[in-house]
């Protein structure tokens, strides 16, 4: 039996009845004007996300994640938000912004009857889960997992259905067990629901034939809906069909729409385009017509606009004379061929002035070429000077490339004599260098898109590039650890999904800049969450073969930062969009290295991770990062609440996401949340701080923005794998502050440091610099000189944040 739960109980019969009452209800979830589900609330998040779900407060997490006991007078800062699926875990002043919003919950429950047991040993503690079967028509499937004497087997059926959760039940067996599990309902295919519809909906059941119709539009499977609303035969002739197929088609168009928006946002241009060339127009009204109309304008204009500032561009350098025009003819195709919707902010001064009579030939064909090399906004006029950063510009990629040192030192040498070689021309030209490194012999996987296998001598990593991925383009990034006995590919299917059958590549081939016809192979692609959101992904391998625990080593440590830095040497990313993830006990890695790196990442998300050892001890670190936890609630190894409570704080950007009835599992249900989270504008790498307050205890952990410690007192630096014998654990304290004029202080549990500047807020590298450390004086004074910059940016790959100046002390 299904029954429809809903506010009006046996008023529904009545309601289904009247074919505008089901318009309203298709299209707005009500009928006669009033709700037809439970109240919730919706919460806005500071950093831009929405959660909606009933509110309670939680005195603390150390004790349980639980709600507060009913009348409990306890005033809690902490807030548990449930949408029935998951219990969120914010600090609910320092979160959240405005008050709640009460709304009426949109979800349509269904009902389905299994045997569940009357008694029985309740659930509080899962061990791994070994394998699920598929659900069968029944809505049943059985699941292995390991228990204290083997593998354990237990018999889970369907208690209810609605558009963003499934509850799930221990039916009766042996051991009886009372366990609510919740999966997210997007997380079952539609082959499956419709064999469970088929099975439990009498043939003459039109009431429940309906509710299955707004159950998949609710679940926004509008092909599904349709295909259900057109198979309900005989049709009552008091309900009108086609209005509603035209509101789930209407319905689906907009989920279309907002698909080839994503794409285009994600720089997906081609697929973007296919899509709205594609669009069923003469399907959907007036108003969906004109946005995609609209969005193939934008996709239009752009290309019109790279394709007539690159023929007004050569246009103008064919009117120069012959001395100054013949050294531009390489960048000048250069652009041509790189220009694009990437790449058009660079142009933006020319894009004003270039047909500006007021403004000389040769200085607008400068603002070109300086924009093309330096960015936008660049305003450099002389083309003398222009032209010289063309020879700059690619003496600089030589040097970040496979130069030896011998070379290198050469470069430095030529570079001293040329005009345009200053440190704040290549500070600029830094982040637009397409990546200076090729990818090894050998590791593009055949057949697969994008898709390489890394080996080198010091890093090991897999790698998925997007689709039309453009090495001009900045690209964030997802750095995702494998768990215990995985492998570095796992997280690249998590990420990025499996990879998918033979397919025909997505670019076609050009000669002259035109598209042309071939024969192309056939290939393998990944149609996942971060090839649809315009992700890199990186997966270093950080264990050694066998490896059954993450160690909290220095050298685990360098493991991933090697393969993150060579990533970033031949790929496109975005190192101020790097979020370091991982599962298990890649997921307390992605823990460990988030907190004793705070500089290096926009965010981190540990999923079912669970810290030890250092993680107790950098709650300090931790005020500088956006994190996003993850666990099941009947995990039987997850984290230590106490210190979940350390991020329930004003000083805090943090989510603690709990699945309700879940143990130690990749959580595949939360990926769209987290890149929604990844792409909030809140969660990017910060501004390098004027004061840093942070905590060292190993070997590695010793640089942090501007700062790097020398070797750490032996009263402080503890061998991780040594930790349960050590006979004192504690933290150092590093302090360093910039004040005012160009003065610095510096403490720490080391006798030197190292200090690296670039310009930033309280540092004037024109002036002297006087850094203190304990009460005595350094004074240093900047040269202008390159190989600073150009060694920091070769060797830490961060060409957005290369430091200009380097000094230890004493």
């Amino acid at each position: 039996m299904i029954t429809l739960r809903t506010a009006f109980g046996g008023l529904v019969a009545s309601v289904l009845r009247s074919p505008w009452a089901w318009w309203m209800l298709l299209v707005t979830g009500t009928a006669f004007g009033g709700p037809v589900a439970r109240a919730e609330q919706i919460f806005q998040l500071r950093n831009g996300m929405v959660l909606r779900g009933l509110m309670a407060e939680v005195p603390t997490l150390k004790e349980g994640f639980g709600a507060a006991a009913a009348g409990q007078a306890n005033v809690s800062p902490i807030w548990l938000i449930d949408d029935g699926l998951r219990r969120v875990y914010i600090h609910g002043k320092g979160m959240t912004q405005g008050n709640p919003i009460d709304v009426a919950d949109p979800t349509q429950g269904i009902d389905l009857w299994q045997p569940t047991p009357l008694g029985g040993k309740a659930v509080a503690g899962l061990g791994s889960i070994l394998a699920v079967s598929p659900f069968n028509e029944y809505g049943r499937r059985l699941l292995t997992m390991r228990g204290p004497e083997g593998p354990v087997n237990v018999v889970q059926g369907i208690k209810e259905l609605n558009s963003r959760y499934t509850k799930l039940s221990a039916l009766k067996g042996n051991p009886s067990l009372l366990w609510d599990m919740r999966v997210a309902t997007a997380s079952i295919d539609s082959a499956t629901l419709k064999r469970i519809f088929d099975r439990r909906i009498p043939a003459d059941d039109l009431d429940a034939k309906l509710q299955t119709v707004r159950f998949f539009q609710d679940a926004k499977r509008f092909d599904d809906a349709k295909e259900a609303l057109s198979a309900i035969e005989p049709f009552p002739a008091d309900i009108d069909r086609d209005a509603m197929l035209i509101a789930l088609t209407e319905q689906q168009a907009g989920q279309l729409l907002d698909e080839a928006k994503v794409r285009a946002a994600a720089g997906q241009y081609q697929l973007a385009r296919g899509i709205l060339s594609n669009f069923p127009t003469q399907a959907v009204g007036r108003i969906t017509r004109i946005q995609v109309q609209d969005e193939l304008k934008k996709l239009d204009d752009s290309a019109g606009e790279a394709a007539a500032l690159s023929q007004l561009l050569r246009d103008h350098v064919a009117k120069l004379v012959p001395a100054q025009a013949e050294p531009l003819a390489g960048i000048v195709d250069e652009i041509s061929q790189g220009l694009s919707p990437d790449t058009l902010s660079r142009l933006s001064d020319f894009s004003r002035l270039g047909k500006s009579e007021d403004v000389a030939l040769d200085d607008r064909v400068a603002l070109a070429i300086a924009g093309w090399l330096l960015g936008s906004g660049s305003g450099e006029q002389n083309l003398s000077v222009a032209t010289a950063l063309i020879k700059v510009r690619d003496l600089v990629a030589e040097y970040l490339g496979p130069a030896d040192p011998l070379r290198r030192q050469a470069i430095l040498e030529t570079l001293a004599t040329l005009e345009g070689a200053q440190p704040e021309y290549v500070d600029r030209m830094l982040p637009l260098l397409a990546p200076p490194l090729d990818w090894p012999a050998g590791s593009a996987v055949e057949g697969v898109d994008g898709f390489y296998s890394v080996d080198t001598e010091r890093a090991r990593y897999a790698i998925q590039l997007p689709p039309e991925y453009n090495p001009l383009r900045s690209y964030p990034c997802v750095l995702a650890l494998h768990g215990a006995g995985g492998y570095a590919e796992d997280e690249i299917d998590w990420w990025a999904g499996a990879v998918r059958p033979d397919q025909v590549a997505s670019q076609p081939a050009q000669q002259n800049g035109e598209p042309v016809l071939q024969d192309r192979q056939p290939t393998k692609s990944r149609l996942g969450h971060a090839s649809r959101n315009g992700f890199i992904v990186v997966a270093p391998v950080w264990s050694r073969t066998g490896q059954a625990v993450y160690e909290y080593t220095p050298q685990e440590h360098e493991r991933v930062l090697a393969a993150m830095r060579d990533a970033m040497r031949r790929a496109s990313i975005d190192s101020d969009r790097i979020y370091i993830s991982g599962h298990g006990e890649g997921g307390t890695a992605a823990w460990d290295m988030a907190l004793a790196h705070p500089d290096l990442w926009a965010g981190m998300i540990p999923i079912s991770g669970s810290p030890s050892k250092t993680v107790h001890h950098f709650e300090l670190n931790a005020r500088y990062l956006p994190m996003y936890i993850v666990m099941g609630e009947l995990d039987a190894v997850r984290a230590d609440g106490s210190i979940m409570d350390d991020y329930m704080s004003f000083n805090h950007d943090a989510m603690v996401v709990m699945y309700r009835g879940r143990g130690r599992e990749p959580f595949f249900d939360e990926i769209p949340r987290l890149f929604e989270w990844m792409q909030s504008p809140a969660h990017r790498r910060r501004d390098p701080p004027q004061e840093i307050a942070v905590s060292t205890m190993r070997a590695g952990d010793q640089f942090f923005w501007w700062l790097e410690l020398n070797d750490l007192k032996p009263d402080v630096q503890i061998d991780p794998i040594l930790w349960s014998t050590a006979s004192r654990i504690r933290s150092g304290k590093v302090n360093a502050s910039i004040g005012t004029g160009n003065q610095v202080r510096i403490s720490g549990p080391a006798e030197r440091f190292t200090v690296m500047f670039r310009p930033q807020p309280g540092i004037d590298m024109a002036d002297e610099i006087v850094v203190r450390a304990g009460n005595r004086p350094y004074r240093f004074q900047f040269d202008g000189s390159l190989e600073v910059l150009l060694e920091d940016a070769r060797r830490r790959a961060d060409r957005k944040r290369a430091f200009w100046f380097r000094a230890t002390i004493p």
